[in-house]
């Protein structure tokens, strides 16, 4: 995947008859385009006896999917992130290391995603460096703060991407035989991508 935000910018003299800078800086791009992204198929099932209705029965399946749907896209987005951004800077504490990502990723000139373990959000409000607007946590320079359920396995890792953007397809339901008990599903296909960069810092010298 590709991104419009993820081109190239430069400098070049303005008096024509200054020399042009070697190399040309035209047409270098500022950051490598991010691997190809994989999806995923979540489900939730719901494994009741023949007699409840399907209509239940599916209801049932929808409400665990719904419920679980976002943790276990982040379960299977966190080595995928990991590797993505390669071996972490290591800093001494939270402010560092939230300093340390904005200003790595200052230079692409928008905010991205601060994908964080959920046990760190209390030392984000401790901080003070978490900011509510709306629905949204964002940190001193507007990157989301993602502290997802699902991102335990991050430990003292934060990771910075650019924004991210989740694709999802519709629910299927199936109903499997009806003895000696009925398996109803629903499941998706999810696919997350972001944009641009992965960057990451672990809390902890």
């Amino acid at each position: 995947m590709d991104s419009i935000n993820c081109g190239t910018s430069w400098v070049w003299p303005i008096n024509c008859a200054a020399p042009a800078p070697v190399p040309s800086p035209k047409g270098t791009r500022r950051t490598p385009i991010p691997p190809a992204f994989t999806g995923d198929v979540v489900g939730g099932d719901d494994d009741c006896a023949a007699a409840v209705p399907e209509d239940e029965a599916q209801r049932r399946a929808e409400q665990h999917l719904r419920l679980q749907e976002s943790v276990r896209v982040e379960q299977q987005l966190t080595p995928k992130l990991l590797a993505a951004a390669g071996i972490p800077d290591h800093v001494a504490g939270l402010v560092a290391a939230v300093g340390v990502l904005e200003e790595a990723v200052a230079s692409h000139g928008f905010p991205g995603v601060l994908h964080v373990a959920p046990h760190l959000a209390a030392a984000f409000a401790n901080a003070q460096i978490v900011y509510r607007q709306g629905g949204q946590l964002l940190s001193p320079m507007g990157h989301r703060i993602a502290c997802g359920a699902g991102y335990a396995a991050l430990g003292q890792t934060i990771v910075a991407t650019g924004p991210v953007t989740v694709h999802q397809g519709p629910v299927v339901i199936t109903h499997g035989p009806d003895y000696p008990h009925r398996l109803s599903v629903a499941e998706r296909e999810v696919l997350v991508t972001w944009e641009c960069w992965a960057h990451a810092v672990t809390i902890g010298a």
